[in-house]
């Protein structure tokens, strides 16, 4: 297969007529052209270019060949005008992605800041989970996610990075008649006894809690299960159960307490991004706003 670039440069040759010019048309110097006809006469495996005292002039086959690379420089030149328009029309455009806690205590405040700066921004957003936003920024389909990270660490493809923004602990959330509901910073074994509400076993909050449980050496009985931290939370205020909640997901339910804890349990909290700097222009604008909004919930 011939390469593409090698057949532009005969195109210049042929439109200029001299191996100088054709590297001043291409922003290269004379040897560097001179290299690239000769792979691809070798690759064609036929001369292409006649040298004469005042320039170059192209064989027949060369001609015919430059005929076919002006139709690919004219479809390079389409495409980039298809892209330099696609970024024209998208330049005001943010796809972003979050998981249920993100979306109620973070984005609120980025997205009223972001359409003050910019009026006539186009925002999106879609509630997912962390492996899934972190897969749709990957694919181009999200400009930003965030993401939550609990026992173990999340992993990034390529073409992704994942800047911390916040580490939100994990307090006790309790019937406020619990006699622990006054304690200053309980442990997990403090609630051995107690029936827990919790995520399912299959979910990394859940992980991150029979691993703490485990080593303080006993082994919770979890008699609800929910992958909301509001229903859970509903549960504790019925006084049935306890739960043990990151505390941006905290709504304060009547009949609830919720106290930090002394294992110093959390979650850590990433917004996914593209590594190219090619991406959409208001993504940096955003992730500064989350990282304000962050750093003041942190203080």
């Amino acid at each position: 297969m011939l390469d593409p670039s090698r057949l532009l440069v005969l195109l210049a040759l042929h439109q200029q007529g001299s191996v100088t010019r054709a590297a001043e048309q291409l922003g290269r110097t004379p040897p560097a052209v001179s290299q690239q006809l000769a792979r691809l006469e070798n690759d064609v495996g036929a001369q292409l270019v006649d040298r004469h005292a005042n320039g170059v002039r192209l064989t027949p086959l060369g001609i015919r060949l430059a005929e076919q690379a002006a139709r690919i420089a004219a479809a390079v030149r389409d495409a980039t005008d298809d892209a330099e328009r696609f970024r024209g029309e998208h330049r005001n455009r943010l796809r972003l992605g979050a998981f249920p806690t993100a979306g109620l205590a973070l984005l609120p405040d980025t997205l009223a800041a972001l359409r003050h700066r910019h009026p006539d921004a186009e925002l999106s957003v879609v509630d997912l989970g962390p492996h899934e936003g972190i897969e749709r920024v990957a694919a181009h389909q999200l400009d930003l996610a965030l993401v939550g990270e609990y026992d173990a660490p999340l992993g990034s493809p390529p073409g992704v990075r994942l800047v911390h923004l916040l580490d939100d602990p994990v307090h006790a959330v309790l019937p406020s008649d619990h006699p622990l509901a006054r304690a200053a910073a309980p442990r997990l074994g403090d609630f051995r006894a107690d029936a827990w509400a919790a995520a399912p076993a299959s979910l990394p909050n859940r992980r991150q809690l029979e691993a703490a449980a485990r080593a303080e050496g006993f082994a919770p009985t979890v008699a609800f299960e929910f992958e909301s931290y509001a229903v859970a939370e509903a549960v504790v205020s019925a006084g049935v159960a306890v739960s043990f909640i990151p505390l941006l997901a905290i709504t304060g339910q009547p009949g609830t307490v919720h106290r930090p804890l002394a294992t110093g349990l959390h979650r850590r909290i990433h917004a996914a991004v593209p590594t190219s700097t090619r991406h959409a222009p208001l993504t940096d604008v955003c992730l500064r706003l989350l990282h304000d909004l962050c750093a003041d919930l942190g203080r």
